[in-house]
C-alpha cells in the first residue's frame, strides 16, 4: 500500500479514530491529507466549550485521544504512527502533523476500540478479579484506584457538592444544554453531543429532562435548590466497583494527556470493564485540593479526571455513541 491516501482511504481511517471521547462529545477533531506519510489533525473552531472549558484544556485532551485514535487506525492497516509534529502556532485550527510509515506493530488495544463507550448507568456488581486485572494495567501509569467502600461514598458525596458549585453560573448550563440530546426529534440525535440513550435516562427522566432541565426551568429550579438533585449522579457512582483517579506530570501538554486518556480507557476496556468520566471532581477547584489531600497525590503529577468503574449490563455498548459521519471530518470541508 501507497504511503500517499486518497480521500475514501482517509475516511475509512477516520471512521476509527471519531470513536475516541471528546469532552461532552463535541467532537472538534478534523483530518487532512498532508502528502505522502503525513496526516494533518484540525480543531473545529466552533466545536467548543467556551465556558466551561475556556482555556480550551479539555478541547486540547480531546484532539489528544483523536490523535491516538488515528494512530491505533493506522496501525490496524499495517503502519505505525510517530510523535504528533505541533503545527506552528499561528496555524490556530491546525493541531499537528501525524507522520506514518509501513510497520508491522500491531497495537495490543485495537480490540477494544470498538467496545469502549461511557457507560451512565447503575453499575452492576463488579468481579474483583476484573479490578485486579485494571490495578496491574494502570499502576504503572501512575494512576490510582480506589476500592474503599467509604471512599468512593465520599467522592459521590463530593460529586455532588462540586455539581451544585458549577450550577450557580446560569451561562454554564445553557452552554450544557445546549449539547444535550433528550428527544429522538433532535436534528442531532445520532450526531454529537450527550444523548438519552447515552446518559441511560429512563423513559421518565427523559419527559421530565426535557421540560425541567431546560434552561428557563432549570433557573427556577435553581433557585429554590433544586436543580442539583435533577442532576446528581451519587447513587451511580456509589455503584461503581472503584474510582480511578486519572494523573499526569504537572506541566505535561494536554494534547500528550490525551493520548494517555484514550489509551487508559481502553486498558480498563481491555480488562471487561467500563468507565464513565466524572469531571466535576477535577474541574472544581475545592474538591480537586481535597482528593489532592486525601490520596496524598505526589506533587509533581496533577490530577486530570476522575472515573468511575464497573460492570455494566451485557451487551453494553449496544451502539456507537453519537457520532458526526467520517465524511464531514475531512478538512478542508467542500
Amino acid at each position: 500500500m501507497s504511503t500517499v491516501f486518497d480521500r475514501a482511504t482517509l475516511i475509512e481511517l477516520i471512521d476509527e479514530a471519531r470513536r475516541a471521547p471528546s469532552v461532552h462529545n463535541i467532537q472538534p477533531a478534523c483530518w487532512s491529507l498532508g502528502g505522502s506519510g503525513v496526516l494533518g489533525l484540525h480543531a473545529d473552531p466552533e466545536r467548543r466549550l467556551p465556558v466551561a472549558d475556556s482555556t480550551g484544556h479539555d478541547v486540547r485532551v480531546s484532539l489528544g485521544a483523536a490523535c491516538e485514535g488515528m494512530a491505533i487506525a493506522l496501525a490496524r492497516r499495517g503502519f505505525v504512527a510517530g510523535p504528533a509534529e505541533p503545527a506552528p502556532a499561528e496555524e490556530a485550527a491546525h493541531v499537528a502533523w501525524l507522520p506514518f510509515e509501513r510497520g508491522t506493530r500491531p497495537d495490543a488495544l485495537a480490540d477494544a476500540v470498538h467496545r469502549r463507550a461511557a457507560y451512565r448507568g447503575t453499575f452492576a456488581a463488579t468481579d474483583a478479579a476484573a479490578l485486579d486485572r485494571v490495578a496491574g494495567a494502570i499502576g504503572p501509569a501512575g494512576h490510582v484506584l480506589i476500592r474503599d467502600r467509604a471512599r468512593i461514598r465520599d467522592l459521590a458525596k463530593m460529586a455532588d457538592q462540586a455539581g451544585d458549585e458549577f450550577l450557580r453560573d446560569p451561562a454554564y448550563w445553557r452552554e450544557t444544554w445546549h449539547w444535550l440530546r433528550l428527544s429522538r426529534s433532535d436534528p442531532n440525535w445520532n450526531r454529537d453531543g450527550l444523548n438519552a440513550d447515552a446518559l441511560a435516562l429512563s423513559g421518565i427522566e427523559r419527559v421530565l429532562g426535557r421540560v425541567l432541565m431546560a434552561p428557563p426551568a432549570f433557573e427556577s429550579m435553581r433557585k429554590i435548590g433544586l436543580a442539583g438533585a435533577l442532576i446528581s449522579e451519587r447513587s451511580k457512582i456509589e455503584s461503581a466497583g472503584a474510582l480511578i483517579l486519572f494523573t499526569a506530570p504537572v506541566g505535561e501538554d494536554p494534547f500528550v494527556i490525551g493520548r494517555a486518556f484514550y489509551r487508559t480507557w481502553l486498558e480498563v476496556t481491555s480488562c471487561g470493564l467500563a468507565l464513565c468520566p466524572i469531571s466535576v471532581l477535577s474541574d472544581s477547584k475545592r474538591t480537586h485540593a481535597e482528593i489532592r489531600r486525601l490520596f496524598a497525590l505526589p506533587a509533581e503529577r496533577r490530577l486530570v479526571n476522575v472515573f468511575r468503574v464497573g460492570a455494566a449490563p451485557f451487551g453494553f455498548p449496544k451502539q456507537l455513541t453519537p457520532r458526526l459521519p467520517a465524511e464531514e471530518l475531512v478538512f478542508p470541508r467542500p
